[in-house]
């Protein structure tokens, strides 16, 4: 069976949607001859997308399994190293000579694919650039969603969805009113018509990012705030009660699974965010405590909050908690904490403002969030969150002082 002959039968696998290729095709069609063959056909990759997502794409196009098509594109003088599989992680990474080839391979400069693909550029610590293409499957470095479905319909397939990175604020489609969930085969998300706090909330979280280099800090600062909020008992806020049964029940899952996730305190935690993010506020908390000392400054931080989340009791709730906690407690308090700081930075730079330690943020487990709100036994409640894709995604990612790890 000639080349030519070979590229022909993949035009025609190619004209029915989804075909796969024979084995037999595939020892005498090299992977060179079934892109030239499919030369009219472009499989860009989608903005923030994963560069395994993208990869897997571009297998179901050419009807290939994943890992024959990086071999083929790989192929040359030089060994080929392929760690991990498809399946195993959701994310490739590869090294130069695997990123110049992939791109000669698709005809898309590698400088335009590593606008697109955040994880295209890195080289992961387990792969070497000295000895020939390489290409790993790992975890991802960050979260990760399934992309908005009606958002990117063109480039979807049936069996390999599109899935992003959503950045500091990507989990939320305004346009059609989704939060975005995490499943690496289908798509997945929960929808916000009956919760349009949160959408006012994305609203206002994205136009904090517009206005403040630092706004990903600041929110996960308020989010460590919020945290600390739940931990001491207002997880039995009846507001937090009624989102999370909402959200079990877009997802299917039980009311003690959707507690810990991200979309329940997601409108509180912007809404502190924009006061402990405002100048001016930095400002009238460093004059009330010039004038009437650091409590005063904390009770007018307090009353705010209160009014910002439709809350008055916060304040009292607050200097009743602490009334009943030793004195070293303050020192686990996010906020007293970045309060101390602000009140103290004088003309340090603004960053360090947010550079918190890693024991006072929320943590970035959904299983250690379960076992810190209490109430529930863990394992169950973790299975039936992950069963609803609920244990991944989005969430507030703090930066840590120096010497600190994240937790």
């Amino acid at each position: 069976m000639g080349p030519c002959f070979c590229a022909a039968l993949s035009v025609f696998a190619w004209l029915r949607p989804g075909a796969a290729v024979s084995f037999p095709l595939l020892r005498t069609a090299s992977v060179e001859d079934l892109v030239a063959a499919h030369a009219l056909v472009r499989v860009p990759p989608v903005s923030q997308e994963l560069t395994g997502s993208w990869v897997g794409r571009l297998a179901q196009v050419y009807g290939l399994p994943v890992q024959d098509l990086l071999r083929g594109a790989f192929s040359g003088p030089r060994p080929v190293k392929l760690t991990g599989a498809f399946r195993t992680a959701p994310e490739v990474f590869l090294n130069e000579p695997a990123r110049v080839a992939l791109g000669r391979l698709t005809h898309i400069p590698p400088a335009r694919l590593r606008e697109l693909l955040p994880s295209f550029a890195p080289t992961h610590e387990r792969l070497t650039d000295d000895i020939g293409p390489q290409a790993g499957w790992f975890s991802p470095r960050g979260a990760w969603v399934t992309a908005c479905l009606p958002c990117t319909r063109r480039s979807w397939s049936p069996r390999q969805p599109v899935l992003v990175y959503p950045g500091a604020a990507g989990h939320v489609c305004r346009k059609h009113r989704r939060w975005l969930l995490a499943d690496a085969h289908t798509s997945v998300s929960a929808p916000l018509q009956a919760l349009p706090e949160v959408l006012a909330a994305h609203r206002h979280h994205t136009s904090l990012l517009r206005a403040r280099p630092q706004a990903a800090e600041v929110v996960a600062l308020a989010s460590a705030v919020v945290w600390s909020w739940q931990v001491q008992g207002w997880h039995g806020d009846p507001i937090w009660r009624q989102r999370a049964a909402t959200l079990a029940s877009f997802t299917g899952c039980s009311a003690a699974s959707a507690t810990a996730h991200a979309l329940v305190p997601y409108p509180e935690t912007i809404a502190i965010a924009r006061v402990i993010g405002n100048r001016h506020w930095h400002q009238r908390l460093r004059t009330a405590a010039a004038g009437q000392g650091f409590r005063a400054a904390h009770s007018l931080l307090l009353e705010e909050f209160g009014r910002r989340t439709g809350r008055p009791w916060i304040p009292d709730w607050v200097v009743a908690r602490t009334r009943t906690r030793r004195a070293s407690a303050t020192e686990h308090d996010p906020l007293w904490w970045w309060l101390q700081r602000l009140l103290a930075s004088g003309g340090a730079p603004e960053e360090e403002l947010w550079r918190m330690p890693a024991s006072l943020g929320r943590p970035h487990q959904f299983g250690d969030r379960v076992a810190l709100s209490g109430g529930s036994p863990v394992r169950p409640v973790i299975d039936d969150a992950r069963a609803a894709f609920l244990t991944g995604g989005w969430e507030p990612s703090i930066v840590t002082g120096r010497g600190e790890a994240p937790s």
